[in-house]
């Protein structure tokens, strides 16, 4: 009778803990609309930036290129577009949109620094 009692209880932990977690999946998910995230490019002094939208509220504002020594703005507005597009990507596949040489190396932007012997 108590083997009983114990696979009962434990069967109770399980099913109370896998129903925390859906519920803590789907707030999360309802939280952050991806498929709802929207470009809006501004100018910004000689050129270019963006602002990443989602629910009309601006997620990201990105007013320089990071890929640019300094705070120089993007040079075109297709350039700014484009990059926002990639960050949205990338959160839309759970990366973190990091740029920068670094992030380029990783993914085959730029080639690897070669290290003398």
């Amino acid at each position: 009778m108590t083997t009983n009692r114990a696979v009962r209880i434990l069967l109770g932990a399980v099913l109370i803990a896998v129903a925390i977690t859906a519920v803590k999946w789907y707030a999360y998910y309802q939280a952050t609309p991806v498929a709802g995230l929207r470009v809006r490019c501004f100018e910004e002094g000689p050129g270019w930036g963006y602002d990443i939208m989602a629910g009309g509220k601006v997620v990201i504002h990105q007013p320089i290129d990071p890929d640019l020594a300094g705070r120089q703005s993007f040079g075109s507005r297709e350039a700014a577009a484009d990059h926002a597009r990639i960050v949205i990507n990338k959160i839309k596949l759970g990366e973190t949109p990091v740029f920068g040489a670094p992030a380029k190396q990783r993914t085959g932007g730029l080639p690897a620094h070669k290290q003398d012997d």
